[in-house]
């Protein structure tokens, strides 16, 4: 059983200048580092900073994952795994895992602390309570501007009680769905299905 909770806007809102001071850079130099799915790229620096552009770090974020999910088109089998936000971006192709990488990137171009979330979606809002339905793997993003908070670039949303979040990471590598050790014939074959059912 999982609890989660509609979204409500943090009331904490760091300033730029906060998110810019050696205490914050400090404690957050983890998810303020380029990774290899989160590589330094100086055009997509130069859009997030004009995205910024008058508006604080939290709005920022909105604007960013905004731009991300309108410029980039939602196309399962265009990406892998392995894929890395700039080569996502360079097609303007990809899945959930491509637009939180890509907004990542952005987000810690203008100094904003930002993680990876990896988790489940239930495809359903209203859903009737006790119906089960087959959830979604997915992945969205968390950004610290005073108090960490998610937001879906993917669908354009803030996280709200149908993200079920599994786990956190500067990037895909530190939090995929499934890892572990594989050890026996030369062919294999996997299938996973998560059911999610609401119990309230």
């Amino acid at each position: 059983v999982v609890e989660t909770d509609p979204f409500v806007y943090p009331d904490e809102n760091a300033s730029w200048e906060e998110l810019a001071s050696e205490q914050v850079i400090d404690r957050f130099n983890e998810v303020l580092d380029n990774t290899e799915y989160v590589p330094k790229n100086r055009q997509l620096a130069s859009v997030a900073k004009k995205l910024s552009k008058g508006l604080p770090p939290q709005e920022s974020v909105v604007e960013i994952s905004n731009w991300v999910n309108q410029e980039m088109s939602y196309v399962p089998g265009t990406t892998g795994v392995h894929t890395s936000a700039v080569e996502a971006w360079s097609e303007k192709k990809g899945v959930c895992q491509d637009y939180a990488h890509l907004t990542l990137l952005m987000l810690r171009s203008v100094g904003i602390p930002s993680r990876y979330v990896s988790g489940y979606l239930h495809p359903k809002k209203q859903a009737a309570i006790g119906a089960t339905v087959e959830g979604q793997s997915h992945a969205w993003i968390e950004a610290w501007t005073g108090a960490w908070w998610g937001y879906d670039p993917t669908n354009a949303i803030a996280v709200n009680e149908q993200h079920v979040s599994v786990g956190l990471g500067r990037d895909y590598a530190d939090v995929p769905p499934l890892k572990g050790i594989f050890s026996g014939g030369g062919s294999t074959a996997l299938d996973v299905v998560v059911e999610i059912t609401r119990l309230a």
